[in-house]
């Protein structure tokens, strides 16, 4: 894994963590509106680059928590995850209990928080793996026009090129056993178990419109009663943080500004 550091190491820590097959520069429209106030901790996941491969999100974490434990890192305003990120982003939470790393905040956004039969993943591995190959073969102009980008970004398919625009980047370097993984990561999912009082340190964050609220957030809610949920109407996966960036970002800032 490797680690990239934005903003000012003396102000409050953010660190965040992007969806499946996204570099951590697929973040950039939000990390550039954060780092005047925060510093950023962005790490990239094994696999998004030569000579790597993504494994499991425990894995993940761990590596996170190392790095952590390396800078001498004490507190930690805020935990941000993206999709398969914020998956990542409540591994890493459980992980940092057990060391004296005080996390303040944890914003999880899309999180796909569900345990899929075997079936489904390998539909879903079968589907990632051919859109992956096209965006190996196609220029980011082609990938916005193709259909199910479309379907995703509901016509205007601009918004999607902060986020396409990188993973055709990493597209390259993804081997047929990351993809696979990051698959099983994103859709084998058990709730680790946290108390009240660190549960209400969490925030999910979804639209109304998006898969992941409409069959994973009844799971969320029974397995983190006192957890925080935020919620859009009328947007689908991520889409608020593309479409609201600035209202987003407020979001974000008053919950670290608590």
């Amino acid at each position: 894994m490797k680690f990239q550091t934005l903003g000012n190491p003396n102000s409050p820590l953010i660190i965040m963590l992007t969806g499946s097959f996204c570099p951590s520069s697929g973040v950039k429209y939000l990390y550039e509106k954060l780092k005047d106030d925060y510093c950023l901790i962005l790490p990239e996941y094994n696999g998004h680059y030569e000579n790597s491969t993504f494994t499991t999100r425990q894995n993940e974490a761990k590596e996170v928590v190392e790095y952590i434990q390396k800078q001498n890192i004490h507190t930690i305003k805020m935990i941000y995850g993206q999709s398969m990120g914020a998956e990542i982003a409540i591994e890493l939470f459980k992980q940092l209990e057990k060391t004296n790393i005080n996390v303040d905040y944890c914003f999880l956004d899309g999180a796909p928080c569900i345990k899929l039969p075997y079936l489904y993943k390998k539909f879903m591995h079968f589907k990632f793996n051919q859109i992956l190959k096209m965006m190996k073969k196609k220029e980011v102009d082609q990938i916005l026009n193709m259909k199910l980008i479309k379907k995703i970004a509901r016509g205007n398919t601009e918004n999607l090129r902060p986020m396409i625009e990188p993973m055709a980047l990493i597209a390259q370097f993804l081997t047929k056993e990351s993809v696979k993984n990051e698959t099983e990561c994103c859709y084998t999912f058990d709730f680790p178990s946290f108390d009240k009082e660190t549960q209400n340190k969490m925030y999910f964050f979804y639209g109304k419109e998006e898969k992941a609220y409409k069959t994973c957030y009844s799971g969320v809610k029974k397995a983190y009663l006192q957890a925080n949920s935020i919620f859009k109407e009328g947007y689908g996966h991520l889409m608020y943080s593309i479409k609201k960036t600035d209202d987003y970002i407020e979001i974000l800032k008053d919950i670290c500004e608590k």
